[in-house]
């Protein structure tokens, strides 16, 4: 097993890339993983609900130069609508996040009464519809993986996924990272486990572990600022507003503005359905 790299030692943050990677995937889910709840229902008889039933992994790629772009226009975007681009989160000024729940609820940054909301929401559906990146998506039916007895961890099983497909959208024989937003210490522990346990061990269907371990060069743990506040890890935020729209696509089966925006951009596009979205089982 490669061990020696310094991101398989514990979660890090990243915060340049070196000039041998060329692509990076965000990631960002919903729903959750757990399926306890799940199997108590199944084992009682009882209906599972649709809201409880999905849990999605998303993830979306840039290239360099994309990404370089994305991070400009982004922050345009909210020097149009704060000054300065910043709000100030609990007496701390901090450049404005955009956050899908926070956005969808219209809180924080997002209050009607501190921005044209409506503006805002046509300029954030134009900036993402005019954004050059791909999405790729995994969503799991938790209901029908247990009731197909299928045994391996939820997560792993869409990472494997996401994984997989990561590598046919990179060309040639192209290198990336992977970058999750961090949460807690032992649960960012776990997750990491789980991605080297992948990489470096089982690979995943043709996909071999060597190949892998070649090709993505580091998995990490990024919050949602820089340490001074003044800057947002822009492809977390991007992950976030995309994952979303897909994983209420996925359990509604209907096409909001919100999916409409991002549609496009889903690999393999118009033809994305088991290729850029995937359901499983």
């Amino acid at each position: 097993m490669k061990l020696e790299q310094e991101w398989t030692k514990k979660p890090s943050k990243i915060m340049t890339w070196s000039k041998d990677i060329d692509y990076v995937m965000f990631v960002d889910e919903n729903g959750n993983s757990d399926i306890k709840d799940i199997l108590k229902r199944i084992s009682k008889g009882n209906k599972v609900d649709d809201n409880n039933k999905f849990f999605t992994v998303t993830g979306v790629i840039f290239t360099r130069e994309q990404y370089a772009i994305a991070r400009q226009q982004i922050d345009t975007l909210k020097n149009k609508y704060w000054e300065n681009g910043c709000y100030l989160y609990k007496n701390n000024f901090k450049k404005v996040c955009f956050h899908s729940r926070e956005i969808r609820r219209k809180e924080s940054a997002f209050d009607i009464n501190l921005i044209n909301y409506d503006s805002f929401i046509l300029s954030l559906t134009d900036l993402l519809k005019g954004l050059d990146y791909k999405i790729i998506s995994v969503t799991i039916n938790k209901e029908d993986y247990l009731l197909k007895h299928y045994q391996y961890n939820v997560y792993n099983t869409a990472m494997c996924f996401l994984l997989q497909r990561y590598i046919y959208v990179m060309k040639g024989n192209s290198k990336g990272i992977v970058m999750l937003e961090a949460r807690g210490k032992d649960e960012d522990y776990i997750l990491l486990n789980e991605m080297k346990h992948i990489i470096f061990e089982t690979g995943i269907r043709k996909i071999t572990s060597n190949e892998l371990s070649n090709r993505i060069l580091g998995i990490y743990f990024n919050p949602k600022w820089n340490n001074e506040y003044d800057n947002t890890f822009s492809g977390l935020e991007i992950a976030d507003l995309s994952s979303y729209p897909i994983h209420k696509y996925v359990r509604n089966n209907k096409k909001d503005k919100a999916f409409l925006a991002i549609e496009d951009k889903i690999d393999k596009y118009p033809d994305y359905n088991n290729k850029g979205i995937k359901i499983f089982p």
